[in-house]
């Protein structure tokens, strides 16, 4: 007879840990009662700067992932995100925030190298003898540019529009009497004043001072147009909202639609960058490359505007009759919106802001 075996006593299970801000026991890396995640910050450097690396590759995988439907597929990632299925795709706020920034930079860089160097010669043509004459001169580098008939409208600290003074800081600044005079102030002193000293930089000034005020007001214009295209998200989402008012589609569907519109704009603009610096850098050692390079682009600026055409007409389901007259509509309000943006970003960029 075999002595019966014991079972030794279970030892006791050890209970969870407790969130430390409401008390919850803990089953994964954020409590499910407040949501406050279990690590923070007050551990070793090495551990935080891994929890990044690894968000940012997550970020950038689905980035890749999100921008060949983007730019290739119209409307499939609203319609997608419509759908439920989101967490393929990078969300739509993230998506144009990043093409902003990525589109920014770009464009600066771009311009700053079309910018690298100033000029220091010019071309000078003469007639002798019947016949034209070409000759290449230095541009002495503080002499005064030649004189244009409006030279002095941006002299002495005035600003003249049909031999009126315009605006003066001291004798006539702007004045707008339910405005603060702080606020009145920065208009006058870092507005107004510095778009005059562009402007008479760019009239008065000599050949550096020139070139100098023109590189900024360029790259001010050029380096804005992502900022542009940005801030006006929400205005054209409530275009759409009016225009298919009938379709009672909340504004946030509307806003989603602006933001993937707005995001593969600015990878097409990336697009077009991009092909354009290929050309300048390839057609100076293979010249027969350039008339690809420029079909390139021309189908790119055509793709723009029928990727934007066939989008609005698969999301909003409407026959092509209505879908176009939309479009046309929707076209013509947002140019007069882009003016104006763009007009103040000239503003912007004469004060040197």
């Amino acid at each position: 007879m075999q002595p019966a075996t014991t079972t030794p006593p279970a030892e006791p299970v050890a209970p969870p840990p407790a969130c430390e801000n409401c008390g919850a026991p803990l089953y994964g890396k954020f409590c499910y009662a407040c949501g406050q995640p279990t690590h923070g910050l007050v551990r070793h450097f090495g551990s935080v700067m891994s929890d990044v690396v690894d968000s940012v590759f997550n970020i950038d995988e689905r980035v890749f992932k999100t921008l060949v439907p983007l730019y290739l597929c119209p409307g499939k990632l609203t319609l997608d995100y419509f759908a439920g299925k989101r967490a393929r795709y990078v969300t739509p706020f993230r998506l144009v925030f990043f093409l902003a920034i990525v589109a920014f930079f770009a464009v600066q860089l771009t311009v700053r190298a079309g910018f690298g160097q100033l000029p220091t010669k010019a071309v000078s043509i003469s007639e002798g003898s019947g016949k034209p004459t070409v000759s290449v001169i230095a541009m002495p580098k503080q002499a005064p540019a030649p004189i244009s008939s409006d030279d002095g409208a941006f002299a002495n600290g005035n600003i003249r529009f049909n031999g009126h003074v315009w605006w003066n800081r001291d004798t006539k600044p702007i004045k707008v009497g339910w405005l603060p005079a702080a606020v009145m102030d920065w208009v006058n002193d870092d507005l107004v004043a510095n778009a005059q000293q562009q402007l008479h930089a760019m009239n008065n000034g000599s050949w550096t001072d020139q070139e100098v005020a023109r590189r900024k007001f360029t790259l001010g214009m050029f380096s804005a147009a992502p900022t542009v295209l940005f801030v006006l998200l929400p205005v054209f989402a409530l275009l759409l909202k009016i225009f298919y008012i009938f379709k009672r589609r909340l504004y946030m569907e509307h806003l989603i639609v602006a933001m993937h519109s707005h995001a593969f704009l600015m990878l097409s603009m990336l697009v077009l960058l991009v092909l354009g610096l290929l050309r300048a850098w390839i057609t100076p050692h293979a010249a027969w490359l350039a008339i690809p390079f420029r079909l390139l682009e021309t189908a790119a600026w055509i793709w723009m505007f029928m990727y934007l055409w066939l989008m609005q007409k698969r999301v909003y389901r409407q026959g092509w009759f209505m879908t176009t007259l939309k479009y046309c509509c929707l076209g013509f309000l947002y140019t007069i919106l882009v003016s104006f943006g763009w007009v103040f970003v000239v503003l912007l960029s004469l004060t040197g802001a």
